[in-house]
């Protein structure tokens, strides 16, 4: 037999060999489900109670709407923010919106009074920009004041209205750090 006889039935017998067998090469593999549980998301919550208003003089204004305001005149509105943070990286800030200007955008009095932002305490304490729920403060006092400048000439803002019903608060969640947001 010549050789090139001889390589077309080895060749032969090789894929007779092959298709005998399945066709395939036989490799062992395994397969597990992981075992990861599950996990929880946490929570960001805010809720404000009713506040009272007082004036200078620390007297309690039962309606504000009936309340006329003078130069000189310092009111503070407090209440109490219920502040809720849990997860294990949260982080939130906590800050007033809408003070400075009344809902139409005007500026208080035409700029003879002034509209402070809220400060934010539990007990005597000032609370820190960045809360976690370890700092969680949970109740915090929200006080705003709203200030008619005693540098105010003549008849400046005289029967005016000023509606500070815009002011609110917001509790913005902060992106957690980690090394892939650099």
């Amino acid at each position: 037999m010549n050789k090139m006889v001889k390589g077309a039935i080895a060749t032969g017998v090789g894929v007779i060999l092959l298709v005998g067998g399945g066709g395939t090469l036989a490799t062992w593999n395994q397969a597990q489900n992981a075992t990861m549980g599950s996990v929880v998301s946490g929570d960001l919550n805010l809720t404000a109670t009713n506040g009272k208003w007082t004036n200078a003089a620390g007297t309690v204004i039962p309606d504000i709407s009936a309340y006329h305001v003078v130069p000189g005149d310092v009111l503070t509105y407090t209440q109490d923010v219920n502040v809720t943070l849990s997860g294990d990286l949260m982080a939130a800030k906590l800050a007033v919106t809408g003070a400075g200007v009344d809902g139409t955008g005007a500026t208080a009095f035409g700029d003879a009074a002034v509209v402070s932002p809220t400060t934010l305490t539990k007990g005597a304490t000032s609370l820190p920009d960045l809360l976690t729920p370890t700092n969680n403060p949970g109740t915090v006092t929200a006080a705003t004041t709203f200030t008619f400048k005693t540098s105010t000439l003549g008849r400046t803002a005289v029967n005016a209205s000023y509606n500070l019903g815009g002011i609110g608060y917001s509790l913005v969640q902060q992106a957690p750090a980690s090394a892939n947001n650099s």
